[in-house]
C-alpha cells in the first residue's frame, strides 16, 4: 500500500532537517514523498521514500540503520533526505523492526534478520515503475555498515554499497577499543584499562559458556563501585542473564563481518573518521583490504574533522564526506 503526501509538507520537512551542502532551494526538486509499507515475511515495516523529479526510472539507495538509530526520522539520515535525490537518487528510509512504525522485534534480531528486512525493502522497489532494478544500492552507518554488505551477499539485486564508520572487526573487538578509548579518553591508569579489559573478557567469556556465572559475577561486583564502570561498556549493563546463548550480544559478538566482505563483489565504498572512538579505524582498514582484495572496485576514503556519523563539531553533516560521497554514487549510478 503506497500513500503520497502533500508536496508542500514535503518541502517544509526537509528545509527543517537542513544540509551545510545542499542549499535548501534544491529540495523543491523533489517530485514527490511517499509513505510506504512492505514486508519480510510476517513483519510489516514502514518507510518514506523519497523520488528524484523527473520522468523514467531512477536509481535509488536503501539505507541501513546504526544500532540506536532505529527510526527514520533520526538524524544520521537527514544529509541522504537533502543530498540524494537532487542529485537524481531515490532514497528509501524506514523504521526498523520494533522501533516506529515498523512491527517485529528489534531485541530479537539477528543480523541477517535485519540484512533481509532491508532486501525486502528492494524486493518492493524493484516492483515501482520510477525505480531503476538495475540500479539500486544499500548504505549503512555503524551497526549498518556491518548490515549494507552483509545484504549485499545475501543478494545479487544489489548494485553497490556504501558503508560509513563500519567496522572491520567483530563487535567483541569493537567494543573492547570502545571502552578502552574511553577510559583513556578518561584519563584512567593503564592498569586500570588492563583491569577493565580483563572484564570485559571473562564476561564475554561467560556469555560463550567458558565461565560459569559466579566467576564472571565476582569479576564484575569487584569493579561495579567504581567510578569509571560505565565505561567499561559492559553488555546488558553488567547483569548476567542465566541463560546467555540466546541474548543478543552472544548471537552478535563474534560476527566477523571480514567474512562476508569476501563475499561482496559489487562496487563498495567506506568512510571513516579520521579518528573514532567506536571504531579502530585503522585496524579496520587494515581487514578491509585484506578481505576485498579480490574486489577491484573498493574505495576507502578517511574524512577529516568528522565523528562516527560524519558530524562536524557544529553537529551538521561533513561537507567533505557529503561531496565524495555524491561524486561516487554518481560514478555507480550512471546508466550503463
Amino acid at each position: 500500500m503506497i500513500a503520497a503526501r502533500p508536496l508542500a509538507a514535503v518541502i517544509g520537512t526537509l528545509l527543517a532537517l537542513g544540509s551545510s551542502t545542499v542549499p535548501a532551494r534544491a529540495t523543491e526538486r523533489l517530485a514527490r514523498v511517499d509513505s510506504v509499507v512492505f514486508h519480510h515475511r510476517d513483519v510489516a515495516l514502514a518507510g518514506t521514500l523519497y523520488v528524484p523529479a523527473g520522468s523514467g526510472r531512477r536509481p535509488a539507495v536503501v539505507a541501513f540503520h546504526a544500532a540506536g538509530a532505529g527510526r527514520r526520522d533520526d538524524p544520521a539520515y537527514r544529509h541522504l533526505v537533502a543530498a540524494l535525490p537532487s542529485a537524481g537518487i531515490a532514497v528509501l528510509l524506514f523504521d526498523r523492526r520494533g522501533s516506529g512504525e515498523s512491527g517485529g522485534d528489534f531485541a530479537a534480531a539477528k543480523f541477517e534478520d535485519l540484512a533481509r528486512d532491508g532486501i525486502a525493502a528492494i524486493e518492493f522497489l524493484k516492483m515501482r515503475p520510477d525505480i531503476d532494478p538495475a540500479r539500486i544500492g544499500v548504505w549503512g552507518v555503524s551497526q549498518g555498515g556491518w548490515l549494507a554488505p552483509l545484504a549485499a551477499s545475501l543478494t545479487r539485486d544489489i548494485a553497490f554499497v556504501v558503508a560509513v564508520s563500519g567496522p572491520g572487526v567483530t563487535p567483541k573487538r569493537q567494543m573492547d577499543y570502545a571502552a578502552e578509548y574511553a577510559l583513556k579518553a578518561a584519563g584512567t591508569a593503564p592498569e586500570i584499562v588492563t583491569r577493565a579489559l580483563h572484564v570485559r573478557e571473562v564476561v564475554n567469556d561467560y556469555y560463550r559458556g567458558f565461565r560459569t556465572m559466579s566467576e564472571a559475577k565476582q569479576e564484575i561486583d569487584a569493579i561495579r563501585l567504581e567510578p569509571w564502570f560505565g565505561l567499561v561498556m559492559l553488555p546488558n549493563a553488567g547483569v548476567l542473564p542465566a541463560e546467555p546463548k540466546g541474548t543478543k550480544w552472544f548471537a552478535e559478538m563474534d560476527y566477523d563481518p571480514l567474512e562476508v566482505l569476501a563475499r561482496v563483489e559489487v562496487p563498495t565504498a567506506f568512510f571513516f573518521a579520521k579518528v573514532d572512538p567506536w571504531v579502530p579505524v585503522e585496524e579496520s582498514i587494515s581487514g578491509i583490504r585484506r578481505a576485498m582484495r579480490d574486489n577491484p572496485a573498493v574505495t576507502i576514503r578517511r574524512i577529516p574533522h568528522a565523528g562516527h556519523y560524519m558530524e562536524t563539531g557544529t553537529g551538521e553533516t561533513s561537507d567533505s564526506y557529503v561531496k565524495q560521497l555524491l561524486q561516487w554514487l554518481r560514478d555507480q549510478v550512471k546508466p550503463r
